[in-house]
């Protein structure tokens, strides 16, 4: 029971750490931000913060971690085949993620965000879905040209920032019908100039 208690002290700790980073993310640059800025906001000592995390970037990068942690098993979930078949189902349940996560994942994106969190989020996406997506499509080795690859990563990152910057205006299934709709279309583009 005192283990129990103990982890839920620690989970409770870090979460209010996290969301502090996140608030201050919001209005300033991650290197404008300081140990005792967060330790402050959450109410806590500094040793306290230094129980859990090395520094602010420590911290960043743990948040980051999690939220790709939970990308990749998403992404495990569906297969190759099934994607190109239909992303939809892979799309909606990304989407309901960033939803559920919507300040971490816009303030990651947005202006005083992590530019890693974003090119490691164009990386997961061309390795995860692209790639294995291209093989199911196109099992004969035929030259997938790049600047299509390019354009559906950029597109799809592009059209989630919006989502998330519009306050998720659009529901995930109506979000995902669009990101199907556009890449099918450029994929079947693709494949016809092949």
């Amino acid at each position: 029971m005192a283990s129990e208690n103990m982890d839920r002290r620690v989970r409770k700790t870090r979460a209010m750490l996290r969301q502090c980073l996140t608030k201050l993310l919001k209005e300033k640059k991650i290197q404008d931000i300081s140990v005792k800025e967060i330790s402050e906001m959450a109410d806590i000592n500094r040793g306290t913060f230094y129980l859990h995390y090395r520094d602010v970037y420590d911290l960043l990068s743990h948040i980051e971690s999690e939220v790709f942690e939970e990308y990749s098993k998403i992404l495990d979930r569906h297969r190759p085949t099934e994607v190109s078949e239909s992303p939809k189902l892979l799309f909606t349940e990304l989407l309901y993620f960033i939803r559920d996560n919507v300040d971490i994942v816009q303030t990651l994106m947005g202006p005083n965000g992590d530019l890693q969190f974003t090119n490691r989020l164009r990386q997961m996406f061309r390795t995860k879905i692209m790639e294995p997506w291209d093989r199911a499509m196109f099992p004969n080795p035929v030259r997938k040209d790049e600047y299509y690859t390019s354009f559906m990563i950029e597109g799809g990152i592009g059209m989630i920032k919006l989502w998330v910057e519009n306050g998720t205006d659009l529901s995930p299934e109506e979000l995902a019908s669009l990101l199907e709709r556009f890449i099918l279309d450029i994929e079947r583009d693709a494949g016809a100039e092949s």
